[in-house]
């Protein structure tokens, strides 16, 4: 036993300076991705918590696949994100048919070119019925959600989202994938039709400031705009 115990008080210094240098190393890497603590090292509830609770603002790129009940892909189309909390995101999707959605913190423009039509909402409204901007509000989850914890497949760690009342959110299950680092990395969205849509995120950024241009909306002269 005692010479069990001058090993570790031979190493423990050395030990202890590693343990310091990993924790300065940390630092850097933990702040740019907007994180107090290890997301390795937290469970998924707390990855889910620090992802709403800790970072502010986000700028992404996106891909999106929509996928039919045969599991068939309809639809692809890709684009850029920005996100400030709370309520505020712009998604612009690329491509002769891509769309515009954005949102000031108080009402969210719809705007399809293909179409020259904008259709205008509350962002309360909104709320209730996209992924797209459940992602940019900070409120209380477990409040409208059942949560569950399914744990990591494919490299990321897994959260299934089930709305407790049922299809007015818009769709029927919502999972989120989170990277070892504690970044939202995919979403996974089921609606009543039994289509899924995929939505994957890279060359992410969070934290980082955003004009606030991005979240200002003028229609276009000569469009139809529909409120809702």
């Amino acid at each position: 036993m005692q010479q069990h115990l001058r090993v570790v008080t031979k190493f423990w210094p050395r030990l202890h300076g590693v343990y310091r240098l990993a924790r300065k190393l940390s630092w850097p890497l933990l702040l740019l991705l907007g994180w107090s603590t290890l997301a390795s090292a937290t469970s998924g509830l707390n990855m889910l918590h620090h992802f709403f609770q800790d970072t502010h603002t986000i700028t992404a790129q996106f891909s999106q696949e929509v996928a039919n009940h045969n599991g068939q892909i309809v639809k692809r189309a890709n684009g850029t994100l920005w996100i400030s909390r709370p309520g505020k995101f712009r998604w612009d999707y690329s491509g002769v048919n891509g769309q515009t959605i954005v949102s000031n913190g108080n009402k969210v423009w719809l705007y399809e070119p293909a179409l020259q039509q904008v259709t205008v909402q509350p962002l309360g409204k909104a709320l209730g019925s996209t992924p797209a901007a459940l992602i940019a509000g900070n409120d209380n989850l477990n409040a409208r959600f059942k949560i569950t914890d399914e744990g990591e497949k494919g490299g990321l760690h897994w959260l299934l989202l089930d709305p407790k009342s049922g299809q007015d959110q818009g769709f029927t299950a919502l999972r989120l994938g989170f990277d070892s680092q504690g970044a939202l990395r995919e979403m996974r969205m089921e609606d009543a039709f039994q289509q899924e849509t995929v939505l994957h995120f890279t060359h992410i950024e969070v934290n980082h400031a955003i004009p606030g241009r991005e979240f200002q909306f003028t229609p276009p002269v000569g469009v139809d705009v529909l409120s809702q």
